[in-house]
């Protein structure tokens, strides 16, 4: 056993914990299985790897640049307060495992349990409907090493070998069913690249799709379009904001000008030690609205490269081990899709300011379930959420969505972590689909126990279902073949 262990611990250091050499090894398997020489394979394989490094480089860029804004602000507003954030989530979860007297070895072992059931969903499609498969990396273990801790609160009395089988199981299904949600907002924003969205917001990229369809069909029965960035032009001065870098570069200056002012320079220089009392104040903060365009640009970069290899890849993976699957991969990966630059910062600015503005409201009305979200998932969960909304249904889809965002994982989150007893902690990381599914499914689970964890798995598993019959000419097309499910879907696209 432990043997088995070891190698398995091997594998979590070196291919799962690190999300850029499990995707080698993907798109290098993928493209020998997709008649590829051996040598434009492991070419396309080290450019995966390359593109996600580059990628890679962006987040964390932003991460270390803007998270000491978040901490400043959690000071200036009260330590009371409870985080919406990764990194203190991180310590929440590490806590919470260690007083079970549990090890992060049962974390990787019930990754890989939810992967090999994953497969096995997306393998009986026929039967299960599901049709898609994230492999995003860092996703996968993230989530795992979430719900462990969250599992073992729910239903203590679990022994090792339970925890694996019960934790699989739900992610697993939550995997399968949340991205297949994602396939045809995916398909049609990029034209049939044949990817979906394997990340932390699925639940709202198709809320926010569906409701951006909705108001373009109200729109054309009116005789009208809905408005959107691609087909205004700004005049005067106001031009600098039809191109996205010099816009984002203005939209973080006020942003970012405005927190920092609230902080303050001793306030910054607590958390923040690249700031000294010799530093300018002024420049300071035009230097860290700077940083934001140019991580947009490495990050879009970094994702052209990732994407066009892994696309080729998964296609060799797709029909030869699991036909007509669809990947479901990192939120970023869409931004290049998007025609107009804008609909990405202004997604941003909507959620930062609603979500701050929903913050302060809880803070005064003295709310005990409001969270403060840190500025990674509120960047990547407003803008991918808010391109989604756009593709179809414009400004006012973008604006009602990216809010849906705000309130996800500013109260939503708050409500999981307080059932659930997280809120001690200070710190949780409930983005958007976790806040949605723990905050109704954790008083099932606490009530209900074993019945509700049962129930839950068979509400979710409805979901494909229920997809599959409101389309039962279109559904499995519009992850085999895009331009045919076009022609079929006609009108009703």
């Amino acid at each position: 056993m432990d043997t088995i262990l070891s190698v398995l611990n091997w594998i979590w250091i070196y291919f799962f914990d690190r999300a850029a050499m499990m995707m080698m090894c993907l798109v290098f398997i993928g493209q020998l299985l997709s008649k590829r020489t051996f040598l434009d394979s492991l070419m396309g394989a080290m450019k995966g790897y390359i593109g996600y490094i580059v990628y890679q480089t962006a987040t964390g860029g932003m991460y270390s640049t803007f998270q000491p804004i978040m901490m400043g602000m959690r000071n200036v507003l009260g330590m009371q307060i409870i985080v919406n954030d990764d990194s203190l989530g991180a310590g929440t979860l590490t806590a919470i495992l260690e007083s079970f007297g549990r090890t992060t070895s049962l974390q990787m072992a019930s990754m890989a349990a939810g992967f090999a059931i994953a497969c096995i969903l997306v393998w009986m499609k026929k039967y299960t409907k599901c049709r898609t498969l994230i492999i995003q990396a860092h996703i996968l273990s993230g989530q795992a090493i979430d719900m462990v801790p969250i599992l073992l609160v729910m239903f203590p009395l679990m022994n090792d070998a339970v925890t694996i089988l019960v934790v699989g199981a739900y992610l697993a299904v939550k995997w399968c069913v949340l991205s297949n949600l994602t396939v045809e907002p995916a398909q049609e924003l990029t034209d049939g690249a044949n990817m979906c969205v394997g990340h932390t917001q699925m639940i709202l990229d198709r809320l926010g799709y569906e409701y951006g369809r909705h108001l373009e069909r109200k729109a054309k029965k009116q005789g009208k379009e809905v408005k959107k960035f691609d087909n205004m032009e700004l005049p005067g001065v106001l031009s600098i904001f039809n191109d996205m870098y010099v816009a984002s570069f203005v939209v973080m200056l006020v942003y970012f000008g405005i927190l920092l002012s609230l902080i303050g320079k001793e306030g910054m220089m607590a958390v923040d030690s690249s700031l000294t009392e010799s530093s300018s104040w002024v420049m300071y903060i035009f230097h860290t609205a700077g940083k934001f365009p140019v991580y947009l640009v490495i990050l879009l970069t970094g994702m052209r490269m990732f994407v066009a290899e892994l696309t080729v890849a998964f296609s060799g993976i797709s029909e030869r081990i699991l036909p007509n699957t669809l990947p479901g991969i990192d939120c970023a990966a869409f931004y290049g899709f998007v025609t107009n630059g804008s609909v990405i910062t202004i997604s941003f600015l909507i959620g930062s300011a609603t979500m701050t503005l929903f913050t302060t409201i809880g803070m005064l009305l003295g709310l005990p379930f409001v969270c403060l979200v840190g500025f990674v998932p509120m960047m990547f969960d407003s803008a991918t959420v808010g391109i989604f909304a756009h593709h179809r249904g414009g400004i006012k889809a973008l604006v009602v969505s990216v809010i849906g965002v705000a309130i996800s994982d500013v109260f939503l989150a708050g409500i999981a972590a307080c059932v659930m007893g997280f809120d001690v902690y200070g710190g949780v990381g409930f983005q958007v689909d976790n806040a949605i599914t723990l905050a109704i499914f954790s008083p099932i689970w606490k009530y209900l126990g074993w019945v509700g964890y049962a129930l839950v798995l068979i509400v979710m598993l409805a979901i494909p279902q229920i997809q599959y019959l409101k389309n039962k000419k279109g559904y499995f097309l519009a992850a085999e073949d895009w331009e045919q499910y076009k022609e079929v879907m006609g009108e009703d696209l």
